[in-house]
């Protein structure tokens, strides 16, 4: 028995023995794989001991910080890190060791052997062992490439591509932080708006491509001559825009006038037969001057300003006068007694654009254009008269009888068997009216039309300005069966961030893209990545303002599914729109009677309508 007990002792201490064995080389084997894992990874990995002493590295790490693993081993966190950062990082790790946080993923800095700064992205854990040490694991991933993506998509967002200056967003967005500044420290400096004279008959007599010129001509000048503590945009068009930061009164005038003669004395337009000079038209405004500043009133003031030296004849400036803005004022109170008489009265009308399929050419839809209609018949454009609307509410009623008046339209055309679907353009302040959703809702219920023919469209700036009103617009109209479009979009960069926030139907590339799209990569390469993403989300992407046959080839090509423009169908009144005869002419753009006096701040937009 004793002999059989001792047998069994012996078998079972050789099966732990065994089993001992095989998990240590299982133990063996997993180290090895680890350390493999560790040492081949492509991203840097470093283990920190006491000290916060690197006591394993893999090459990787080492290619990173242009180092070999052996000069790394030993050396502190503080030495690899960028000075400016290693604070931040040491008390993370600091966190770690204690047990206070998790992990950790950052973006910092460290420092490469030849002192340049490489931007890493940072994760880092704890790792706990047996005997109650800590250590922990750095992991870096260089981000070079993408930050200078980043930077390169930064930049196109900020500047304008056919100048380089900043664009109207970047310089907004300047002008609030200085006046925000101003009104905290005290005001001073100046806003300079200039326009180039007679750019329209430039084009028109010379074509795009010397336009372009013009414009870049006249950026390199007003360059030259403005400090680099003054900030310089391009508006858009021929519009240019400063802010001189420090100026008073008369620095800022002293300034005016040698931008204006500079322009004239550096800047031509170059035909290939003759030079002919180009001079422009600049208004001032002087922030201190003003009794409640605003970046925006501030803009307006200089816009103003610049109309009054266009006034006198282009090739010189003005600054902006109470006195003046008093006329200015009774032209606008005269305009929004039009808007109200036309209101009670039924005076607004509207015109119709087709909007086309890209690819067969044939129209899908039609976009609704809001008129005045004024003494003898003619047709005032929304130019002329939207801007106050908007400024004194009233846009909000027009934007009802817009609603009101469409929906008609669709119950008309489908009692006589034709039906149409309409684009309706609605305002940002109409956003939060329930005032008009109650009445698109009475309005659908009460005709019956198809509400799939209705789509609400709103511009980009107001469903940025407030994303949460836009989303719940939207699916309020959604809800009732209707479609929902963001207009103009494009403006920004950053706006397509935004996208996955609103649940649109149609997207409508901003016409400032589309009309440069042929001569700019910068242009087509968003409108491309719009359409990728409007695409990718099974949504439709529209062309406005198309212009030639070379942009609708290009945008056919870039995938956009719509288009519409002045080339492809003017705007025409309602009885002849949907069913025109074949020989009917096409309708020219609506021009304002001599006796209507057109408020100054707003002849641009009647030129762009």
């Amino acid at each position: 028995m004793s002999s059989l007990v001792s047998l069994l002792a012996l078998l079972g201490a050789a099966t732990l023995t065994v089993a001992y064995l095989l998990h240590t080389r299982a133990v063996r084997r997993a180290e090895a794989n680890l350390r493999t894992i560790f040492d081949t990874a492509p991203i840097g990995n470093a283990v920190l001991g006491s000290g916060d002493r690197i006591v394993e590295v893999n090459h990787a790490l080492g290619h990173i910080v242009g180092f070999t693993r052996k000069e790394l081993i030993g050396r502190t966190l503080a030495q690899l890190v960028h000075s400016e950062d290693a604070a931040l990082l040491t008390d993370a790790v600091a966190a770690l060791r204690a047990g206070e946080r998790g992990g950790l993923e950052s973006e910092l800095r460290v420092v490469h052997a030849s002192g340049q700064a490489v931007p890493v992205a940072v994760h880092a854990a704890a790792l706990r062992s047996p005997d109650g040490g800590t250590r922990v694991l750095l992991q870096l991933l260089d981000i070079t490439e993408r930050k200078r993506v980043e930077a390169h998509l930064q930049h196109m967002a900020d500047h304008d591509p056919l100048t380089g200056l900043l664009n109207r967003r970047r310089f907004e967005q300047e002008l609030e932080r200085h006046v925000a500044h101003a009104q905290r420290y005290g005001t001073e400096g100046a806003v300079i708006v200039l326009d180039v004279d007679r750019f329209k008959q430039v084009n028109d007599a010379y074509g795009h491509s010397t336009g372009d010129r013009v414009i870049t001509s006249v950026a390199r000048v007003l360059r030259r001559r403005l400090r680099t503590t003054d900030t310089l945009a391009r508006l858009g068009g021929d519009e240019f825009a400063v802010l001189l930061p420090k100026a008073d009164r008369r620095e800022a005038g002293i300034v005016a006038r040698r931008l204006v003669e500079a322009v004239r004395a550096q800047a031509d337009v170059a035909t290939g037969e003759r030079a002919d000079a180009v001079t422009i038209s600049v208004g001032v405004t002087v922030l201190e001057e003003h009794a409640e500043l605003t970046a925006e009133g501030a803009m307006i003031d200089a816009d103003l300003a610049m109309y009054d030296a266009k006034d006198a004849g282009g090739d010189g400036f003005a600054f902006f006068a109470a006195d003046a803005d008093a006329a200015r004022t009774r032209t606008r109170t005269t305009w929004r007694d039009r808007i109200v008489d036309a209101l009670a009265n039924d005076r607004f009308a509207l015109v119709a654009q087709p909007v086309f399929d890209a690819a067969s050419g044939a129209p899908v839809q039609h976009e609704l254009l809001l008129r005045m209609t004024g003494p003898h018949g003619t047709l005032i454009p929304p130019a002329a008269f939207l801007s106050i609307a908007e400024r004194d509410g009233l846009v909000v009623a027009i934007d009802q009888w817009v609603a009101r008046r469409a929906i008609a339209l669709l119950a008309e055309r489908e009692q006589a068997g034709r039906p149409v679907r309409l684009e309706v353009n609605i305002s940002g302040r109409s956003l939060a009216d329930a005032t008009l959703l109650a009445l698109i809702a009475t309005e659908l219920r009460r005709t019956g039309v198809d509400p799939r023919n209705l789509i609400f469209e709103i511009p980009e700036t107001a469903a940025v300005a407030d994303v949460q009103l836009a989303r719940a617009f939207a699916q309020h109209v959604q809800s009732l069966g209707c479609q929902f479009a963001i207009d103009d979009f494009g403006a920004g960069l950053g706006s397509l961030y935004y996208l996955k926030h609103l649940p649109f139907d149609m997207l409508k590339l901003d016409g400032e893209l589309v009309e440069q799209c042929t001569k700019s990569p910068a242009d087509r390469l968003l409108i491309e990545s719009a359409v990728r993403v409007v695409h990718g989300l099974g949504r439709r992407a529209i062309a406005e303002q198309v212009g030639d046959a070379d942009t609708h080839a290009l945008l056919r090509e870039l995938g956009v599914d719509l288009v519409q423009g002045h080339h492809l169908g003017m705007p025409l009144p309602l009885e002849s729109a949907f069913d025109p005869s074949p020989t009917q002419p096409p309708t020219q753009p609506p021009t304002l009677p001599p006796a209507l006096t057109l408020p100054p701040a707003v002849r641009l937009l009647q030129r762009a309508a």
